[in-house]
């Protein structure tokens, strides 16, 4: 699968394995840039790295994480969950539908940070999840990340505030 941006091509491919630290380095890397930002939202990939490798491997052997390479150099990751994981359930609830896809670490290297690619991944997702059959996608943002939420917040509207494990801000993209 590619995509084109201002003449540059992109390949999405899912991840395998052997993509396990291409896909770290973009989560520490987007880490870091969020911590200059003062918020803590995936602080955790800075100082308990390993703690998190299980939940990410699950989801590459799951097939449900995809890698975005530019001349073959990883630029962008991105999760596409069919299940809920705990996580979701605590946020969403029980109320658990088959139609409904959830979104997680969706991050652009911060080399390649304006370029359009986030919302470009974010078109490929409302398309992919429509040919699979799903009404909808669900996904968060730390409530104080607020550069993060002011780009969600101009193409989706902020369904909900959640109090779970700190204050979460809930998307919900009716498809």
């Amino acid at each position: 699968m590619r995509f084109k941006l201002d003449e540059e091509v992109y390949e999405i491919k899912k991840a395998k394995n052997s993509d396990l630290k291409k896909i770290l380095d973009l989560l520490v890397n987007a880490a870091a840039w969020l911590k200059t930002k003062r918020t803590k939202q995936w602080s955790y990939y800075l100082t308990d790295l390993d703690g998190n490798l299980e939940e990410i491997l699950h989801s590459i052997e799951n097939g449900a994480t995809y890698l975005v390479e530019k001349e073959g150099r990883p630029i962008s990751t991105l999760t596409l969950e069919n299940i809920p994981s705990v996580w979701d359930l605590d946020l969403w609830g029980e109320n658990v539908h088959d139609d409904v896809v959830y979104l997680h670490r969706l991050v652009v290297h911060r080399n390649h940070a304006g370029k359009g690619i986030g919302a470009a991944l974010l078109d490929w997702v409302e398309k992919e999840a429509k040919e699979a059959g799903k009404k909808s996608i669900r996904f968060d943002c730390i409530a104080n990340n607020e550069g993060l939420n002011t780009y969600y917040q101009r193409r989706y509207p902020l369904k909900e505030v959640a109090h779970i494990h700190g204050r979460h801000n809930k998307y919900e993209i009716i498809l």
